[in-house]
């Protein structure tokens, strides 16, 4: 059975929502444990092992990322941003129901509110995941921020 771009769209739409509301250890229990979450800088197509990235991690750094978050060291994130995230444009790329392996991707608008400022990143976003289970593991996630070659006056935490 095929999945539909409805379903894609309702997962999407969920990771979303649990980004908004910083539900930060409900969202990383929706990556498989070798997942990527990769936001590129500079140019959408560097290879991360040998260029910066603003974001690189696999699960335990994204685990770190979170920690940092909740300590109340993250001074950048003092008070914690408020953040909207709208997805759209969403595309079913390939899916091999065998081995449950779907590429998906999508466009994203992120409206974050910071210390009285309101900033907007848009993004290309790249989805790699394995739908044998339920719910879906995200594999790979990259992040192609339209602003990711300029200085960033203000990223949330987690894009």
């Amino acid at each position: 059975m095929s999945i539909s771009r409805s379903q894609v769209e309702d997962f999407l739409y969920m990771e979303a929502r649990l980004l908004d509301s910083q539900m930060f250890e409900q969202w990383m229990d929706l990556f498989s444990d070798d997942a990527v979450y990769w936001v590129p800088a500079g140019r959408d197509d560097i290879d991360p092992s040998r260029h910066v990235s603003i974001i690189h991690d696999d699960k335990e750094s994204m685990a770190k990322r979170v920690k940092r978050l909740r300590s109340g060291f993250a001074f950048a994130q003092d008070p914690a941003s408020r953040v909207h995230r709208l997805i759209s444009n969403v595309r079913i790329l390939s899916e091999d129901q065998a081995s449950g392996a779907l590429e998906v991707t999508c466009m994203m608008l992120l409206v974050e509110l910071a210390r009285k400022r309101q900033t907007v990143h848009t993004a290309f976003c790249e989805f790699s995941f394995d739908t044998r289970k339920d719910p879906w593991s995200i594999r790979r996630k990259k992040v192609n921020l339209l602003r990711n070659g300029e200085v960033l006056e203000s990223t949330p935490f987690l894009i």
